[in-house]
């Protein structure tokens, strides 16, 4: 009888063992190297996967860096060869990381067809043929801008900007009136000042009149072409005109500074603002989206005659499976809900922004302009992807500033042919 106890017992452990062998959930651990701001991001994708893999125990080990460290750290983590999954790539940054990124079968991503031609062609840039380096998320755009309610203190009631020559127009309009602004407020701003935007809001005008930053193969530069020396002198023009000084111009130490003082009623008309203007750097300085409508205007970025009208530096990361990736099946489904078109622009997601995906345009009809942003999305150019990027940048904004200091001194073309030759040094 005791025998007979002992077998039963032993049967039923033996089988409670297997049981819980054969219903065990096989755990899954991706790693994950992103910014700072993605947290809810990727709460948002890890409940959607696990969803969808409900055999699986999905945990998601992720790092979270500012901008800069985390360019460092996808430099020192994927030099090892560290097992990361995903990891979030500044377009900028493209060139920098190419090689570490493992290539996506295009046919294998669900609603690929769905992205914008100039995004796709991003993301394919580096990759073998019928595939993708990554999945590009949200995005951001620039536009002209102007204070209706300064213009209307002036008389001018109706504004319909398309061209450059139509800025100076109203520019000239203005600076007849000048005595009727309050002191101090200015016709025309730009950024000029130490900082990316100087750069990206600047690149606008190249490519409106039909340059570039660097010929194709981006092994020389291309910006102090006739195009670029417009597009300087398309500034010079409202500093030769009195209609802004230089230190109006280069005193705003980043763009967040030059957008609150267009909006604080420094500049009658901005040349160049991120769509954001009417959302977050409108809440800061009190506005509503309604009071914001009421007091600014927008349009594209207007192009001089035969040039193109709504051109804009797009800003925005990808999302990568890393070549190191242990599970880099479920890691493309992963950045896959991160990026596709659900969820879009809806409270808890994380996902926010410009969307790169067609059917996701919809999302933003609630944005200040959204019909103008859709248009200027469809015109979106990127800035040079090489890893000598950074160092270029810095050439041309310090061109930019010596031009905005010296434009009564010295020519557009001296000192962009100057600063050409030194990106070509760069660039050997």
């Amino acid at each position: 009888m005791k025998r007979l106890f002992i077998f039963l017992l032993m049967t039923l452990l033996i089988f409670s063992l297997f049981t819980t062998m054969a219903f065990a959930k096989q755990e899954i651990t991706l790693k994950v190297v992103t910014r700072t701001w993605a947290k809810e991001l990727i709460k948002y994708a890890t409940s959607k996967l696990q969803a969808a893999h409900p055999d699986l125990n999905i945990k998601v080990d992720a790092s979270y860096y500012e901008y800069n460290e985390c360019r460092t750290q996808l430099a020192i983590r994927l030099s090892r060869k560290e097992p990361i999954d995903a990891i979030i790539v500044d377009h900028i940054w493209l060139g920098e990381f190419k090689d570490m990124i493992l290539p996506l079968d295009i046919s294998e991503i669900k609603g690929y067809d769905d992205y914008l031609p100039s995004f796709k062609a991003l993301m394919e840039k580096y990759a073998p043929p019928k595939k993708t380096l990554g999945l590009y998320a949200a995005t951001d755009i620039r536009l002209l801008f102007w204070n209706k309610e300064l213009m209307q203190k002036l008389g001018i009631n109706s504004v319909d900007i398309k061209t450059w020559d139509d800025v100076k127009r109203y520019a000239k309009m203005i600076k007849a009136k000048e005595n009727l602004l309050p002191k101090g407020v200015k016709p025309v701003g730009f950024m000029a000042g130490n900082s990316e935007h100087t750069n990206s809001r600047w690149y606008d005008y190249l490519w409106a009149a039909g340059g570039d930053i660097l010929t194709k193969d981006e092994k020389e530069a291309k910006f102090n072409d006739k195009e670029g020396v417009a597009a300087l002198e398309f500034y010079g023009w409202f500093l030769k005109n009195g209609m802004v000084a230089p230190e109006d111009v280069v005193s705003p130490a980043n763009g967040a500074v030059y957008d609150e003082a267009f909006l604080n009623g420094k500049f009658v008309i901005s040349l160049g603002n991120g769509h954001w203007l009417g959302t977050s750097t409108a809440k800061n300085v009190g506005l509503t989206k309604e009071q914001f409508i009421s007091k600014f205007g927008a349009t594209l970025i207007p192009a001089p005659e035969g040039g193109e009208r709504g051109t804009t530096v797009a800003g925005g990361y990808l999302w990568c499976v890393s070549k190191f990736a242990k599970h880099p099946k479920l890691t493309l489904e992963f950045i896959e809900y991160i990026t596709n078109a659900e969820g879009y622009n809806q409270p808890g997601t994380g996902k926010n922004g410009i969307p790169t995906l067609k059917s996701a345009l919809p999302t933003i009809d609630n944005l200040p302009y959204a019909d103008i942003i859709k248009e200027a999305v469809k015109h979106a150019r990127f800035r040079p992807t090489i890893p000598e990027y950074p160092k270029i940048a810095e050439e041309i904004r310090d061109a930019i500033q010596e031009y905005v200091m010296n434009y009564d001194k010295k020519s557009a073309k001296e000192i962009l042919d100057k600063a050409a030759k030194k990106v070509n040094e760069i660039l050997k």
